[in-house]
């Protein structure tokens, strides 16, 4: 096992808990053993494969057959994706399934190379089969069609990892704001009380002072509401919906606009760690765009579940706009990140919106839960 590098050897349950897990397996998928061990097979694999139980039909063939054979997307412990095939055989111990072990290989380099083969033949084909016309339109819109599910693939997997990367800058940036210039900012606060009580009796100096007591303050407040804003602690300790109340309330005391948030999740259990982050983020940045175009007097927030699917809904009634205008599309207005992570989710986001009639901003996605209580790790 340890001797195995570059490929992933792991064994599991026939409940699907992961055993065991070789040096290859770290390497491949980015997980230590320590951290593997005790989770469910289910970390490795897609939403989409885990919604189709892929696993579970891949374990149902081994136990009939001895062996099931399988090449498809595999995610990691950053979430990016990879092409893999993968071997999975039936352990029996005296006519008793007790287990499996799972054989992964990583065919990322190969797919890429077959994939650039696959150009090169089908351009060369292109050039020298003119006569069959309409058999040759057919086989670029295939090429085409392959092509673009091609860069879906690779495109979801960069935003996943640039937003990722996005994450930490913005944990670092927070953790730096309120360690070393709140630091600073109570250390200026603290010097202008003692120059006012040293010139206590200078009543013009004393005005000056104040009013440096209240830049200090309105500073150190900016300061902290930037630094939360950035990365909430809230949402790693306590969750989405509490991290949720929390920027709805602050927003609202920050920006002087009344805004309600309305809680219709009935489960109990606690969103994966990238669906909390993403739809805070897409709440946060429709929020901000109601701060600075809306102009509203009231906004809306509601979280909801129901069938499996966590819907995120931002409504407000300001002046709205046209989502099909250049001018809105060449602005952007965060539209695009919104729509980018929830795409990452396997979701949508829909936009309804007119001159006059207030903006409502929809996002929807499957229902993706952590595997073990949050903190285990």
């Amino acid at each position: 096992m340890d001797a195995v590098t570059n490929f992933a050897i792991l064994f599991k349950d026939t409940n699907g808990i992961i055993q065991e897990w070789n040096v290859g397996a770290e390497n491949i998928f980015g997980w230590k053993r320590e951290e593997a061990i005790g989770k469910s097979i289910l970390t490795i694999y897609t939403p989409e494969d885990r919604a189709n139980q892929i696993s579970e039909m891949e374990m149902t063939t081994a136990a009939e057959t001895g062996v099931s054979e399988d090449e498809r997307w595999h995610m990691k412990k950053d979430g990016s994706l990879f092409y893999a095939s993968g071997l999975l055989h039936a352990i029996y111990e005296e006519g008793v399934l007790t287990g499996f072990v799972k054989i992964v290989r990583d065919l990322t380099e190969r797919v890429s190379l077959e994939a650039a083969l696959a150009d090169a033949e089908n351009m060369m084909r292109t050039s020298v089969e003119r006569t069959a016309k309409m058999d040759e339109q057919f086989k670029i819109l295939k090429l085409e069609s392959d092509r673009r599910e091609r860069d879906n693939i690779l495109h979801s997997a960069l935003v996943r990892r640039v937003m990722i990367t996005q994450e930490d800058e913005r944990k670092r940036i927070s953790r730096d704001l309120h360690d070393h210039l709140g630091q600073k900012l109570t250390a200026l606060r603290l010097r202008v009380e003692v120059l006012k009580n040293e010139v206590e009796r200078n009543e013009k100096l004393q005005e000056h002072i104040q009013l440096l007591e209240k830049l200090a303050r309105d500073i150190d407040d900016e300061v902290d509401f930037l630094a939360w804003e950035l990365r909430p602690a809230s949402i790693d300790e306590l969750g989405l919906e509490a991290a949720l109340s929390k920027f709805v309330n602050e927003w609202s005391r920050h920006f002087g606009v009344l805004a309600k948030l309305d809680l219709e999740r009935a489960a109990k259990k606690r969103l994966a760690a990238a669906a909390e982050i993403n739809l805070y983020r897409i709440a946060q940045e429709a929020l901000n765009n109601v701060a600075k175009y809306a102009k509203a007097t009231t906004v809306n927030v509601t979280l909801a579940e129901e069938f499996d699917v966590i819907a995120l809904t931002v409504e407000d009634d300001g002046v709205g706009f046209d989502p099909e205008l250049e001018t809105v599309k060449e602005k952007g207005l965060g539209l695009l990140g919104m729509g980018e992570r929830a795409a990452i989710l396997q979701g949508e986001l829909k936009i309804e919106s007119a001159g006059g009639k207030g903006t409502k901003i929809h996002a929807s996605i499957p229902a993706m839960y952590y595997e073990d209580p949050p903190g285990r790790d």
